[in-house]
């Protein structure tokens, strides 16, 4: 097994996608970041402070995916 490509494998899952297939991809995400962003506003305070930074750090991996994947789109 080459770890390399293991370990690189999930950064990339997106560069098999087609243009179209990245619009949805990013059109989901922003949808679900949505929802991401009203359960933590609405909510926060019923959450543990490690539930918290745990959907924290999903909504900026989140953010991170669409400008990257909006960036791709805009390239290709």
């Amino acid at each position: 097994m080459n770890n390399r490509v293991a370990v690189a494998a999930p950064y990339r899952i997106y560069e098999y996608l087609s243009i179209d297939e990245k619009k949805e991809v990013v059109e989901k995400l922003k949808e679900d970041l949505k929802k991401l962003e009203q359960e933590i506003n609405q909510n926060k305070n019923s959450f543990s402070s490690f539930v918290r930074e745990i959907l924290y750090s999903t909504r900026d991996k989140w953010n991170l995916e669409i400008e990257e994947l909006e960036e791709e789109i805009k390239n290709n």
